[in-house]
């Protein structure tokens, strides 16, 4: 592609820049010489035969890769040609970039992820060469660097975020897998959906995008952090009831995106009760939980398990009828309940938070200046024997 040809191609909408300032098209020619990774020397031999490094560079990248510049060259001629690797470079950038390359954001996948991409959300460029997309990752100035350092490897491995790599790969058609959660998404990367999908529907051309990823899900919480240190040190899973097996089996769910974060500890039971996971790790999630309020200087109170609900019509007091809500919780201690109490009577409304169980009203209290609706519940004091606390 010539200098000429590039600033023609870039006045096309899709290449004003989209998650970051336009590519000029001095960068992405230079690039392909002037990056260590994606060239070589150009060597000078002497009548007698001696080498010398000429100080000049030469690209080896083609379309199949780093070293595959003879016997396939990257293709550059048409307006195609070169929107491909300004998108391909725009979906890079929806990822966080890491300070060195990682083998876990590799090329090859990543050339597969923006194929599946480019089809689903602007129903064109459904190839990318691998050499476009190492390519597009030079122009950015991510990391680089080859996937076999030592040998004549066409892949690279970039300098990407590998948990939200991963995601994407994830989210491809032909994944085999699925997405349950999303707080590994890269952040541009349902911000560019959307703008290619306004251009494919309507000819927009897309806005630049402001940064801020406004469907952000929360990738960190103080229970989250407190429950994930706990994790087996040696890397064991654990036997089944352990703590060591549910940390595990929790951390690579977050992993994996097959769930999100616990913000609150209750949480924690909600994602195993979504998962369907059976009673060992139900009853070990209980005692992790009431640890938690014990020992956490982070906890702000626990809200224990929902066991029952009820409501019932009242023919009030003279000023109209109404009903009478109450919602049964587990105690801390498992042997006892907390009373939620609503009585939405006309003249006589009363809302009402009571632990039912003699050892926790010795031992918890509810937290202070929280509403009816929103109570939790704390130690008193720190008790003696804390680890031997039954289940909620």
């Amino acid at each position: 592609m010539t200098y000429t040809a590039a600033l023609r191609l870039m006045k096309h909408p899709l290449a004003q820049g989209i998650l970051g300032e336009r590519l000029s098209a001095r960068k992405l020619i230079s690039v392909l010489t002037e990056n260590l990774v994606l060239s070589q020397p150009v060597w000078d031999t002497a009548a007698s035969g001696t080498e010398s490094d000429t100080g000049a560079r030469v690209s080896h990248l083609g379309d199949n890769g780093l070293w595959s510049a003879d016997e396939h060259p990257l293709r550059s001629s048409t307006e195609g040609d070169y929107l491909v690797v300004v998108l391909t470079a725009e979906l890079l950038r929806a990822f966080s970039p890491t300070a060195e390359p990682r083998e876990d954001a590799f090329s090859y996948n990543l050339k597969h992820t923006a194929e599946q991409f480019f089809a689903q959300h602007l129903g064109d460029f459904s190839y990318v060469p691998n050499g476009v997309a190492i390519w597009s990752a030079a122009a950015l100035e991510l990391p680089i660097e080859a996937t076999a350092p030592e040998g004549y490897t066409p892949n690279a491995n970039f300098g990407l975020e590998p948990l939200q790599v991963e995601y994407a790969r994830r989210t491809r058609q032909n994944s085999g897998s699925s997405i349950l959660a999303h707080h590994h998404r890269p952040p541009g990367y349902a911000y560019f959906a959307s703008a290619l999908e306004r251009y494919r529907d309507t000819g927009a051309v897309p806005e630049r995008w402001n940064g801020v990823d406004e469907q952000a899900e929360p990738v960190t919480s103080p229970f989250h952090e407190w429950l994930v240190t706990q994790v087996n040190p040696a890397g064991g899973r654990g036997v089944l009831g352990s703590r060591e097996r549910l940390v595990y089996d929790y951390r690579a769910g977050i992993a994996d995106s097959d769930h999100g974060i616990a913000r609150q500890p209750e949480d924690l039971l909600r994602i195993l009760f979504e998962l369907g996971a059976v009673d060992p790790f139900l009853t070990a999630a209980r005692e992790v939980i009431v640890d938690w309020a014990r020992t956490s200087p982070e906890s702000t109170g626990i809200r224990t398990e929902l066991i029952d609900r009820s409501r019932g019509d009242h023919g009030g007091w003279g000023a109209g009828g109404g009903d009478v809500e109450q919602y049964e919780y587990l105690c801390p201690c498992g042997e006892g309940k907390i009373l939620e109490e609503h009585e939405n009577i006309p003249g006589f409304r009363e809302h009402d938070v009571t632990i039912l169980c003699k050892r926790c009203n010795a031992e918890w209290q509810l937290v202070a200046g929280r509403s009816t609706s929103n109570w939790r519940v704390e130690p008193k004091l720190a008790q003696p024997g804390a680890n031997a606390a039954r289940a909620i």
